[in-house]
């Protein structure tokens, strides 16, 4: 079986990386929020105190971060961008997730971010990963549906 690496992400990879991002990630990212991918990829990659790609047989499948949205609360924003490989590689890829989302609350109190209601395999993903979801609401500049997702660090 392939074994997924979680390495660091440079911002030269960027430009190669939004080129396979997944299509259901670009719906989100750049219809729904209005912003073109690269750039997305370029804020998520310099505001995360922890960003990362995972890379199965020198592929990169996805690329992950978390950023501070408020130091007060203790609250993290986790992300990640998929790309077209991660169906390919989907058991090396979830067998890293739960691992690095522990991670993630090791420096957040609680995690917090929205998804777009049309990317049901986000939805499921984030749901096998223990993240709680809120009513859909209006969500960025095109006010498209967005569920709110939330997890707590164990007290």
């Amino acid at each position: 079986m392939a074994v997924a690496k979680v390495l660091p992400i440079s911002i030269d990879e960027v430009p190669a990386i939004a080129s396979i991002v997944r299509q259901a990630d670009i719906d989100e990212i750049t219809e729904a929020l209005g912003i073109p991918m690269e750039q997305a990829l370029y804020d998520a990659v310099l505001g995360s105190l922890n960003a990362k790609k995972i890379v199965v047989e020198g592929e990169v499948v996805a690329v992950f971060g978390d950023a501070v949205y408020s130091l007060l609360g203790s609250v993290g924003v986790p992300w990640l961008i998929s790309t077209v490989h991660v169906e390919r590689h989907a058991r090396a890829f979830l067998k890293i997730c739960k691992p690095e989302v522990q991670a993630m609350l090791t420096r957040h109190k609680h995690l917090l971010n929205y998804v777009d209601v049309r990317n049901t395999v986000a939805i499921r993903w984030l749901k096998w990963l223990g993240f709680e979801f809120g009513p859909a609401v209006p969500y960025g500049p095109r006010r498209f549906l967005f569920h709110p997702f939330t997890l707590n660090r164990e007290s």
